[in-house]
């Protein structure tokens, strides 16, 4: 006899079940063979789903899909300058970057048509990132007229800003992150946050004058457009600044990677006491597999190597991937910048899935074998459910741990976008970012974002 199995879930929050109707309930039920119910009563909506086991895995999947909404472009950006005890009169300036870190292979085998031509024809934009200039003695004792306040009344924060106004930027994300959690609905598992920092260069490009150099007044006035053509923008700010202060268009990216860190890496050792993790794993590293299936759903799997099974298999399956926040703590200088990315999702159930079915039969194919170091590449996905597949696959990692954060170098290999890419990534973690956040520590986890900024400034100092 097939065990029955009943889940009841509260949607009164979520405002997307409210375009959940009948006929989407009718379509539902035939595609998944589970019984589905939206119970609505005064106060309080229901949504009930009752089945064998893969009934209501499906079922989920399918009401899942039907809620995603998908942001590829950060909900708060911020772009902060990591020194602001500087006058306003001084001035900076952008520097050429030249990159030495990315192996770049094109490939061209005629079976390309699914790859963006923006992201390989990229790696062609000459880079530049900011400097302040070396200030002359004779104009430190300059009257500064511009202060940043007489313009910054209208947008506070501005999304370009100094270390000063950081609580500000903090502030508006951290009222992100509880509007974020008090709205989702808990169906069919917890929305997960998942912050990194990531170590590298903020760069521009396509300027109109790189020689061109700017006070801080004008670095407050900047306006940004993403490497896609789609800006980035604090998504409650009723007022569009470059209309207001007439300031630049800028593109960026943020380059990952600082090779001054792995140059250093005994003196940070022994100041801030990191030792070489014993107990990381000594596997075949990890695989990232990320895919389109529409164009406002993107998705990610992450595979582990299985001794005991012999093959690959998947640890998660994340889907509604939202990007929540980029804050780039920019140095002025050579030494690092730092980045940190918050993302969230949804893990759904995998074993038995579509997706699953998908991995197995290609290491099932009497044609599976490593190419380029690679267990999967993009073309395996070709004609299947994981639609412009991007493979990331760690082949090198090490991982170094103190007290309070963990720092991991990376050697990522990418096959995706019509290239085979390696790429050196250099991260940190605090200690408490692997632990669940929920609504009830929210200011627990700002608590830690400034102390790791702190921890992290302090760390850029010994690479001065």
């Amino acid at each position: 006899m097939t065990n029955i199995i009943e889940e009841i879930f509260d949607i009164s929050k979520c405002q997307r079940f409210s375009h959940f109707d009948s006929s989407k309930i009718k379509q539902f039920k035939k595609e998944s063979g589970a019984y589905i119910n939206v119970i609505r009563e005064k106060t309080i909506t229901t949504l009930l789903i009752s089945g064998n086991s893969s009934q209501l895995r499906d079922a989920k999947i399918l009401i899942r899909d039907f809620l995603e909404k998908t942001s590829f472009i950060p909900t708060l950006s911020y772009f902060i300058l990591a020194e602001s005890d500087y006058s306003n009169n001084n001035k900076l300036k952008f520097v050429k970057f030249d990159d030495g870190t990315e192996e770049v292979v094109k490939l061209d085998d005629g079976d390309n048509e699914y790859y963006n031509d923006e992201e390989t024809n990229d790696s062609r934009r000459t880079r530049y990132y900011i400097e302040f200039l070396q200030q002359n003695n004779n104009n430190l004792d300059e009257v500064d007229d511009n202060r940043p306040e007489d313009f910054l009344n209208l947008i506070t924060p501005c999304q370009f800003n100094t270390f000063d106004k950081l609580d500000q930027c903090l502030e508006r994300l951290s009222l992100k992150i509880k509007t974020i959690f008090a709205k989702s609905p808990a169906f069919p598992s917890r929305l997960i946050l998942k912050p990194k920092i990531f170590f590298g260069k903020l760069l521009f490009f396509d300027l109109i004058d790189s020689e061109d150099h700017f006070v801080i007044q004008e670095w407050y006035r900047f306006d940004v457009l993403t490497i896609r053509g789609r800006r980035e923008t604090v998504d409650d700010c009723t007022c569009d600044g470059s209309e207001i202060y007439h300031g630049k268009t800028v593109n960026n990216e943020f380059h990952q990677d600082s090779p001054q860190i792995l140059d250093k890496l005994n003196i940070l050792q022994q100041k801030f006491g990191f030792e070489l993790d014993n107990k990381q794993c000594k596997s075949k590293g990890s695989i990232n597999i990320n895919y389109v299936p529409s164009v406002t759903k993107k998705r990610k799997l992450k595979l582990g190597w299985n001794e005991k099974e012999n093959k690959w298999k998947i640890i998660n399956n994340s889907h509604a991937l939202n990007r929540l926040a980029n804050i780039d703590i920019v140095s002025g200088s050579k030494t690092p910048d730092f980045r940190l990315s918050l993302k969230t999702r949804c893990d759904v159930p995998s074993e038995g899935s579509k997706v699953e079915e998908v991995i197995n039969d290609i290491q099932n194919s009497p044609t599976f074998t490593e190419r380029d170091g690679m267990s999967f590449r993009s073309k395996d996905f070709v004609n299947t459910m994981l639609k412009n597949a991007v493979i990331r696959q760690v082949i090198e990692k090490e991982r170094y741990r103190n007290k309070n954060y963990n720092i991991v170098f990376k050697k990522v290999k990418q096959d995706g976008y019509g290239s085979l890419t390696t790429q050196k990534l250099i991260t940190l973690q605090h200690h408490t970012w692997n632990q669940e956040i929920g609504l009830e520590n929210v200011d627990r986890f700002m608590d830690s974002i400034i102390e790791t900024f702190r921890f992290i400034r302090e760390m850029m100092n010994v690479l001065v």
